[in-house]
């Protein structure tokens, strides 16, 4: 399996907001007034699953979000 992590030193994700990143156009309350239309990484999750992988988004240990994926070696 290998797997790709993003990491930020920002104020990291809500706990109920950790799935909803992947949905098409969400867009944290937080997140208003920056650019974008929230279908990044919901395009992130179709391309992964698709190829049987799967997507996270977490808060790090010592402050600031992770998100990432993992495919597995083999497509499946």
């Amino acid at each position: 399996m290998g797997e790709l992590l993003v990491r930020d030193h920002g104020p990291g994700i809500d706990a109920d907001e950790q799935q909803a990143v992947f949905d098409r156009f969400y867009r944290s309350a937080k997140a208003q007034s920056t650019a974008g239309s929230g279908l990044g990484l919901a395009i992130v999750h179709d391309i992964i699953t698709t190829d049987s992988g799967t997507v996270f988004a977490r808060n790090a240990a010592d402050g600031g979000a992770e998100v990432g994926f993992r495919l597995p070696a083999e497509p499946g």
